[in-house]
């Protein structure tokens, strides 16, 4: 449609006029020569010890939100909230091991259902 006059982008072009082009590149480099001057005089630790806060707040906010989650999900599933018993029973040698006669060894599915299998 428009092979007979190429589109003109000139005017498009961010280093034209030249001298308006050094002014916003040089505002730019005295606007940041403080963070680069501190980014350079810093040690990898130090830039990580500046993540420590945002970091930790991520890690609680994600221990909530599964606490909140596992709850949700052992009230659904009509599970206690204090399952310590069946978590004993089955990392009990026995369990894992079989009780010494003729039986299949248990699968880790089994174990952890308490021997009931989902269907």
């Amino acid at each position: 449609m428009n092979e007979e006059l190429p589109t003109d982008l000139s005017a498009l072009d961010p280093t034209q006029p030249p001298l308006a082009f050094a002014r916003r590149v040089a505002g730019v480099r005295s606007a940041a020569a403080g963070v680069l001057r501190r980014r350079r005089n810093g040690t990898p630790l130090a830039m990580l010890a500046h993540w420590r806060a945002p970091l930790l707040a991520a890690l609680f906010l994600m221990m909530v939100i599964s606490a909140v989650l596992l709850r949700s999900v052992q009230g659904d599933a009509g599970i206690d909230a204090v399952g310590t018993d069946e978590v004993a029973d089955a990392m009990n040698v026995s369990a894992v091991l079989g009780d010494g006669d003729d039986q299949p060894a248990a699968t880790p599915a089994e174990i952890l259902l308490g021997g009931y299998e989902q269907p």
